[in-house]
């Protein structure tokens, strides 16, 4: 790999919520995910049991990916997105779901959940306040119900990435452990699935690793990389010059919760 200097210097780039540029790289994002056949493939596991009266809620649906997969197989489907720009896209791809301007501590479902996802969506939230909000939306579910969430492995490039520039690592059993040893009223699981980026631009590659890094407000890092810092780390960890590809493997977490039976 090439760890060729690059010649833009001076403060990093940093995208704000919902901008052109934000909006850009999550599509890059979506684009060159290879986690989307494993998650499917693991929630048609799970949940095949499920009634297709069942009633689900997709919490921080985003463009509704996982919205859609879920009107695949359930007639009740609510997505909960605060971005109005994801939401616009919801409507377009998701227009039998009922779309809801909310977020995991503020919205509450009109009935008891069957299925409820939250996916990469704790990025959003100051870690400390995951437990919870894991804990709000389980005590939505009914007495069938599922809550599945979603974060990446602690040790994905991302998340050495963050860690190498001085912002700690996102960690969902870390920050889950809390409720799971002192809320018994609920099972929990814990499993993986496989993921990965490939990109075939290093454009791509540097939006996909700068949405990342901005996950991690400034006051996070000991000391913020500056925008030449940050895309030579890219050029070399997530680049490959000579076969003109780039990305990274890890592994999704998923961490389940249901209530405990009597």
């Amino acid at each position: 790999m090439s760890a060729m200097c690059p010649a833009n210097s001076g403060k990093l780039h940093r995208f704000g919520w919902g901008d052109k540029d934000y909006e850009r790289a999550f599509a890059a994002l979506l684009k060159c995910s290879g986690e989307r056949t494993h998650v499917h493939a693991y929630l048609q596991e799970v949940l095949h049991g499920y009634p297709r009266d069942s009633h689900a809620v997709d919490w921080g649906a985003g463009s509704g990916d996982l919205t859609a997969w879920l009107l695949a197989h359930f007639d009740h489907v609510t997505a909960v997105e605060p971005s109005p720009v994801f939401r616009a896209c919801l409507a377009r791809q998701c227009p039998d779901a009922l779309m809801v301007d909310g977020t995991l501590s503020g919205y509450i479902p009109r009935c008891p959940v069957d299925v409820a996802i939250i996916s990469h969506v704790f990025y959003h939230l100051p870690d400390h306040q995951w437990a919870a909000c894991a804990l709000r939306a389980a005590r939505q579910l009914s007495e069938r119900g599922v809550l599945l969430m979603m974060l990446k492995d602690p040790n994905s490039g991302c998340n050495r990435m963050l860690e190498h520039f001085g912002a700690p690592r996102f960690n969902l059993v870390e920050q889950l452990q809390p409720l799971i040893s002192g809320h018994g009223e609920f099972n929990y699981t814990l499993d993986r699935v496989p993921g990965s980026f490939v990109t075939t631009h290093f454009e791509e590659t540097l939006d996909i690793a700068r949405l990342m890094l901005c996950d991690r407000d400034d006051g996070a890092f000991s000391a913020m990389p500056d925008e030449a810092e940050f895309v030579d780390y890219v050029r070399e960890h997530f680049w490959d010059e000579e076969t003109g590809q780039g990305g990274w493997h890890y592994d999704v977490m998923i961490a389940s919760m249901r209530r405990r039976r009597a």
